[in-house]
C-alpha cells in the first residue's frame, strides 16, 4: 500500500497570495510572468547550441508547469477517494474479485491494449514487478519530504519585505532545501532499481514489437515494386521533371505506411484472440474460486473442465465484441487512462528503437 499523502499540505501548494484587487486571474499571470522569467534566465545560460530552442520552449513550459499544478491535487483526490472506496467495498472481499474484471476487461477490450497487456505479462515474467513498486515507493517518499518542507520554505519567505529576489535566486534556494531533505543513497539506488527492472521489460516488449516491425517491413517491399513499376509513369504525367525525384521516395514511403497500418493490424488481431481465451479462461476460473472460498457454491474447478467450457464461451463473447462493436463512448472516457498508457508503452517503443 503506498503511503500516505500529506493532502493538506499539496492544498497549501496551490495557494496564492492574494493580489491587490484580490484576482485570482491576475495572480495567476503574475505567477506564470515569474515562471518564464525563471526559465527564460535558464534558457540564456544554456550552451549558444541549444539557446534558440530553449527560449522558444519557454512559454510552453510554463503551460506545461500550470497544468501540472492543477493535475496534481486532482491526482492525490482521486488517490483519496479510490482508498475510500476500497475501505467501503472491503467486505466483500474485493482482493478476490478483481482477477474476475481483469479477465472481463481483457477478454472485451483487451484488442485495444496489445502493449499494455503485454508489458503486464513482460513484468511478470522479469520478476520486475516488486522492485518497480519499491522503487516507486521510495522515491514517492522523498518527493513528499521534499514537497513539505518546500511549502514550510515558502511560509518562512513569505513575510520578507525589501527588494523582491530575482528566479534564479528562488530557484537555487529551492534546490539547496531539495538536497537538505532528500536522503541521495536511498534515491540513488531506487533509481538505479527502477532503470534496470524498466529496461528489462522494454528489452522484452521489443521483441513483440519487432515482429511487427518485420512483417510491415517485408509487407513493404512485396508492395513497392508493383507500385513502383505501374504507379510512377503515371505520376510522372502529373508532375513537372524537377519534382520526379520525388516520385520514387514518395511511392516507397506510401507503400511502407500502409505495410506497417496492416501489419499492427494483424497484431491487433492476434491479441484480440489472445486476450479474449486469455480473459475469458481467467474470468471463469477466478470467479469460481471466489464462490467456493466463500461458501456460495460448492463447484470445484480444478475436478471439472465446466470453467474452462464456459471460459471458452465467455471469450467468444469477448471476441465477437472486440470485432464487430465499437467501444461505447461513455465508456472509452472511463478506459481513458489506458488508452493513455497503452500510447505512451507505444511511444517509448519507438524512440528505443
Amino acid at each position: 500500500r503506498a503511503p500516505a499523502v500529506n493532502f493538506v499540505n499539496m492544498s497549501e501548494m496551490r495557494q496564492r497570495k492574494p493580489t491587490g484587487d484580490g484576482s485570482e486571474e491576475a495572480d495567476l499571470e503574475a505567477k506564470n510572468a515569474e515562471r518564464l522569467a525563471l526559465l527564460t534566465g535558464l534558457g540564456e545560460k544554456a550552451p549558444e547550441s541549444i539557446r534558440p530552442f530553449a527560449l522558444k520552449c519557454a512559454p510552453g513550459a510554463v503551460k506545461i508547469w500550470e497544468l501540472v499544478e492543477k493535475l496534481i491535487p486532482l491526482i492525490m483526490l482521486a488517490y483519496a477517494k479510490c482508498l475510500e472506496l476500497y475501505e467501503k467495498i472491503k467486505p466483500y472481499h474485493p482482493d478476490d474479485l478483481v482477477p474476475c474484471f481483469i479477465g472481463l476487461a481483457m477478454c472485451f477490450f483487451g484488442g485495444e491494449f496489445p502493449m499494455l497487456i503485454a508489458t503486464v505479462v513482460a513484468v511478470k515474467v522479469t520478476g520486475s514487478g516488486k522492485a518497480i513498486k519499491g522503487s516507486v515507493m521510495a522515491i514517492w517518499s522523498e518527493a513528499e519530504k521534499v514537497i513539505n518542507e518546500e511549502v514550510k520554505d515558502e511560509k518562512e519567505h513569505a513575510g520578507d519585505e525589501g527588494e523582491k529576489p530575482k528566479p534564479q535566486e528562488v530557484l537555487t534556494r529551492k534546490a539547496m532545501v531539495a538536497l537538505k531533505v532528500i536522503d541521495p543513497q536511498m534515491l540513488g539506488n531506487s533509481m538505479t532499481a527502477l532503470t534496470t527492472a524498466l529496461l528489462a521489460v522494454i528489452a522484452s516488449l521489443k521483441l513483440t514489437f519487432a515482429r511487427s516491425l518485420s512483417l510491415g517491413s517485408a509487407i513493404g517491399d512485396i508492395l513497392s515494386k508493383p507500385a513502383l513499376r505501374y504507379g510512377t509513369p503515371i505520376m510522372k504525367t502529373y508532375l513537372d521533371d524537377d519534382y520526379h525525384k520525388w516520385i520514387e521516395p514518395s511511392i516507397a514511403y506510401a507503400c511502407r505506411a500502409v505495410a506497417m497500418s496492416v501489419a499492427f493490424w494483424v497484431q491487433q488481431m492476434i491479441s484480440a484472440v489472445h486476450s479474449a481465451i486469455q480473459g475469458g479462461q481467467l474470468f471463469t476460473a477466478s470467479l469460481c474460486r471466489y464462490l467456493r472460498k466463500y461458501g456460495i457454491s460448492t463447484f470445484d474447478p480444478d475436478t471439472s473442465n465446466l470453467d474452462e467450457l464456459a471460459g471458452y464461451a465467455v471469450a467468444v463473447l469477448g471476441l465477437g465484441w472486440q470485432l464487430f462493436y465499437s467501444t461505447p463512448t461513455l465508456l472509452a472516457l472511463v478506459l481513458l487512462p489506458l488508452t493513455i498508457c497503452e500510447y505512451a508503452i507505444r511511444f517509448t517503443l519507438v524512440w528505443f528503437n
